[in-house]
């Protein structure tokens, strides 16, 4: 437990040192609500292929206007047990003052799930990499995402677990449509993850989304519900 506390407090060490100075003094906050359905299955055993979709429905402005939809798909292949890489797609859709945004997206990842430690706490790693165009530029916008992910079953109930993730946003170039080179947001999440069934888990739990803007930095509190089922 010394170990992943200690290796949460530096990374969150860092990331506080790559915020830009001005970053806490305006902000602008928001309360939100996520949805999201994921459904994956086996596309063949004997080749270790996997599908994967996610559909999300997004809240903003205290949950009183609808966001964003957004839908992944994605298929994935096995390189051990423990390990997998992934290719993907993403439409994103978002309503603006001015009307609706559309984002479309490549992306690609590695994910990588360590031996459970001593304490029965299991840590997950996902590193991915976007290629991002908007219909409001013509540049393609490059952004590296990495996640850290920790959970540990309660001992009290084996279908329960306590849930902590982080999600670190760095763009590797600047974009016509708006997208600046660097830090671009982070995720924190805190909740609990309940194993209804064997192929049904519901996650429930708050984000913490900090983003960087062009102007002032924007802070989410979220509300989110995650539901996920395998075939």
């Amino acid at each position: 437990m010394k170990i992943v506390l200690s290796s949460a407090s530096l990374l969150l060490s860092i990331i506080a040192s790559a915020l830009p100075l001005h970053a806490y003094a305006d902000t602008e906050e928001d309360g939100r609500l996520w949805l999201n359905l994921t459904m994956e299955g086996t596309l063949s055993q004997e080749h270790k292929l996997g599908w994967y979709v996610e559909l999300q429905p997004r809240w903003k402005e205290e949950l009183n206007h609808f966001d964003q939809y957004l839908i992944r798909p994605a298929i994935n292949y096995k390189l051990s047990d423990r390990a997998s890489i992934w290719l993907g797609y993403a439409d994103v859709r978002t309503n603006l003052a001015k009307g609706t945004s559309h984002e479309q997206r490549w992306w690609q990842q590695f994910m990588y799930t360590f031996p459970t430690f001593d304490n029965g706490i299991t840590l997950t790693s996902r590193t991915r990499l976007e290629q991002r165009n908007l219909d409001t530029g013509d540049d393609t916008g490059y952004r590296v995402r990495q996640l850290l992910r920790a959970s540990k079953k309660l001992e009290s109930n084996a279908d329960l677990s306590l849930l902590l993730w982080n999600e670190l946003f760095v763009n590797t170039n600047n974009t016509d449509w708006g997208a600046r080179s660097g830090f671009d947001q982070n995720r924190a999440f805190a909740g609990i993850a309940w194993q209804a069934q064997a192929n049904a888990r519901l996650e429930v739990g708050y984000i913490n989304q900090f983003i960087r803007g062009q102007n002032s930095d924007r802070m989410n509190h979220i509300l989110s519900t995650s539901l996920f089922i395998r075939f």
